[in-house]
């Protein structure tokens, strides 16, 4: 009888293990998500503060406007340059993250009266920290596209 159950320790450990990883895959890959949205919600929020240095953007129209935009999306790249949200890739050096995150991060800058309004938009399906996985298809249960938002008193 015993010569009938020769490898069924090891074939257990196969299943147990598939399982296993599948499971830590599903934790990191969360992890990383929530990650992401905490470092996009830092640099929402220092963009949303980065009004304090343009007191004048209340009454700016035209021009004044457009640059004072500028430069608060300019404090929200330069907020996640630091972080590793962007693929390794193109991480080798600051410039080269901080050029991955103009072309793929969308920041908004809003001023509907007395309030500024700072959106981050992030593909996170175009900068995913871990490879795809055959087995476990993220895209059902993680977003395509990640969002966050500050809004600052003028």
């Amino acid at each position: 009888m015993k010569g009938h159950q020769r490898g069924v320790a090891a074939i257990e450990f196969a299943f147990v293990l598939l399982g296993l990883l599948l499971a830590l895959y599903g934790i990191a890959t969360f992890g990383i998500v929530l990650y992401t949205q905490q470092a996009m919600a830092r640099a929402a929020a220092d963009g949303a503060r980065a009004v304090q240095m343009f007191p004048q953007l209340r009454t700016a129209t035209g021009a004044d406007l457009a640059t004072a935009r500028s430069n608060i999306e300019t404090v929200v790249r330069d907020s996640l340059t630091g972080s590793i949200i962007v693929p390794l890739a193109h991480s080798d050096t600051p410039a080269k993250r901080r050029a991955w995150l103009a072309e793929n991060m969308n920041v908004d800058v809003a001023v509907p009266s007395t309030t500024l309004t700072v959106t981050v938009s992030f593909p996170y399906s175009a900068g995913r920290l871990l490879p795809w996985v055959p087995l476990l298809d993220t895209s059902r249960w993680m977003p395509a596209t990640l969002t966050t938002r500050a809004t600052a008193a003028l």
